[in-house]
């Protein structure tokens, strides 16, 4: 909820590379000592952001901007200090590396291996999953979210008094929904924290709640929509349905590509510390150089 700690860094190359290459396109946003942020590299942070953090930020590039400033500060400290030379970051970059590399691999595959799923699958699972398709109960709210309790009675105040809710958000709250007049969109209960959804099922459509407390702070609530559990049509999910089973059916064909790059590789499998496995005790002479585990290793 708190957009205090909702944004995060999006990994530890993704930081690098806000020094490393800045000045992706655009129009220059701010300059760093001397280093330049354009706005290219603002859409191309705002791309990597995960779709929650993306909703959160609410399209606060100013915002945005800020943590970039930030980040390209520490990076310039860190690199001042001789830290991109530190045996430890050189093993994350060397790791990270690794990770993106298997990952690029995959997604390649997986375009190189269309598949299709037919009506009548798609049906078919319909009829057999409906209870797990089910749309679960959800709630639309604003709020306004404050440190302290003082602060919120206050806001609550000055809404009953008829300011608008949306005002009085954009102008107080703490959190990034701010920039939406507090509009947090729809959620269900496992989406949000427990003392934020108690308030909300006390209230119906429209109705404020009081001051409420919860780990994030204080808040005041408008429910402005809630929904029951309902069974979704056929024609609501068969798009959904086509994508889970494509991705299912794609992720046994990669499976199916790894097994076949192992069967092809030149694999020698030793036991922990680097020792080779002993013969086994059956065994009379040389080990048989045809065995998987003597086999050549491949580079």
């Amino acid at each position: 909820m708190s957009g205090r700690y909702l944004i995060r860094g999006v990994g530890l190359l993704a930081a690098l590379a806000v020094v490393a290459g800045c000045g992706q396109g655009g129009k220059i946003s701010a300059v760093v000592n001397g280093q330049a942020i354009t706005s290219g590299d603002l859409d191309q942070r705002m791309a990597k952001l995960s779709p929650s953090s993306r909703a959160a930020l609410g399209n606060d590039r100013r915002r945005l901007l800020d943590e970039l400033i930030t980040e390209t500060l520490l990076i310039q400290e860190a690199r001042r200090r001789g830290l991109e030379q530190d045996i430890e970051v050189r093993q994350l970059i060397k790791e990270a590396r690794r990770q993106i590399l298997v990952g690029r691999l995959l997604e390649v595959v997986r375009t190189q291996m269309p598949v299709e799923v037919s009506d009548q699958e798609i049906k078919q699972f319909y009829e057999q999953h409906h209870e797990e398709l089910a749309e679960p109960e959800s709630f639309r709210a604003s709020h306004i979210l404050l440190e302290t309790e003082e602060a919120a009675k206050k806001a609550l105040e000055r809404v009953k008094g008829g300011e608008a809710f949306a005002k009085v958000a954009q102008e107080l709250s703490d959190d990034p929904s701010k920039a939406k007049g507090g509009d947090i969109g729809f959620f269900t209960k496992e989406e949000i924290i427990p003392e934020f959804i108690a308030a909300c099922e006390r209230l119906k459509p429209g109705e404020m709640s009081g001051v409420v407390k919860t780990p994030l702070g204080y808040h005041v609530i408008l429910l402005t929509d809630h929904r029951d559990a309902r069974k979704l049509p056929f024609d609501e999910v068969q798009d959904q349905i086509r994508r889970r089973l494509a991705a299912q059916r794609q992720q046994r064909q990669v499976e199916a590509f790894v097994q076949s790059l192992r069967s092809r590789a030149q694999v020698a499998v030793h036991e922990p510390g680097g020792r080779a496995p002993s013969p086994s005790p059956a065994s009379s002479g040389p080990p048989d150089p045809s065995s998987p585990q003597q086999s050549k290793p491949g580079n």
